[in-house]
This record gives structure tokens, C-alpha cells and sequence, in this order.
């Protein structure tokens, strides 16, 4: 099902090329009790000047299931819950970030809902000591 959304991800999108396309080479960032945090070091498509688009994984513990599932509105099989997708665009100048969807998977990688939020949300400063922050580090080397 990962394949599906990842196809899916491709074929909407006028401008991706075929490294956003490349099969997802997931590096671990970061982790804690709730949950592991993953970057996609395949992606980084260039979208404009000084911002790229990237993807990251966020893998559940049970006890970060439990949190996540208070947040989310309208999940159906709130308790099938493993892992959620994300995509970005990145200001790598102003550290900035844009989130553009969200797609929550069950343990199989089927879809259990996904969003699109890029009219749903804005720009926001992404500070060095947060996650996105290890993204930014990672994803706007030069």
C-alpha cells in the first residue's frame, strides 16, 4: 500500500522527477518513547528557489498511538494506527516549512486517511531543536 500512495504521490505531481519517485530511502533521526522519526534521503525535490519538497515517516509506539489518535479527527480504526507520512516544502533561507499532506497507514501500509493540508496551513519557522529542525540539517546541505 506504501507503493500505491507513493505512485499516487508521483503521478499528482506536475513537477516531481524521478528521484521523488525512487523508492524511499528512510534515515532514523530521531526517536523517543512515543514514537521514531524518519527522512526520506531520496526525496528532495526542488520545487523553487531555496525550497524542496520532502517526506517523513513517523513510526508509533503503542503508547504514542494512544496520543495520536486523541489528535487526529475522523480516523476510522483509530486502534489499526502504525505510522503516519508527510510531506513538506522547505524555505532552506528562512528555515521555514510548509506542511503539504498527511497520509496514515495501519501495519500493512494500507491507507487509513489521508489529508491533503497545503490550503490548510502556512509557513512556519522550523527552530534547530525540533525535528523538522533534523530535517532541515539533513534535507538543505549544500
Amino acid at each position: 500500500m506504501r507503493a500505491l500512495f507513493l505512485a499516487t504521490v508521483c503521478a499528482g505531481s506536475l513537477f516531481a522527477t524521478a528521484a521523488w519517485c525512487a523508492t524511499p530511502d528512510w534515515f532514523l533521526l530521531d526517536e523517543n518513547p512515543e514514537s521514531s522519526f524518519f527522512y526520506d534521503r531520496s526525496g528532495g525535490n526542488k520545487t523553487s528557489e531555496g525550497v524542496i519538497q520532502v517526506r517523513t515517516r513517523v513510526i508509533y509506539s503503542e503508547a504514542g498511538r494512544k496520543e495520536a489518535v486523541k489528535v487526529l479527527k475522523g480516523l476510522p480504526q483509530p486502534a489499526m494506527l502504525h505510522e503516519t507520512l508527510y510531506s513538506y516544502e522547505i524555505n532552506c533561507v528562512e528555515r521555514e516549512g510548509h506542511l503539504l499532506a498527511a497520509t496514515h497507514l495501519d501495519n500493512n501500509g494500507n491507507i487509513l486517511k489521508s489529508s491533503d493540508l497545503a490550503a490548510a496551513t502556512q509557513w512556519q519557522y522550523l527552530p534547530p531543536d525540533t525535528r523538522m529542525g533534523l530535517v532541515i540539517k539533513q534535507a538543505c546541505q549544500p
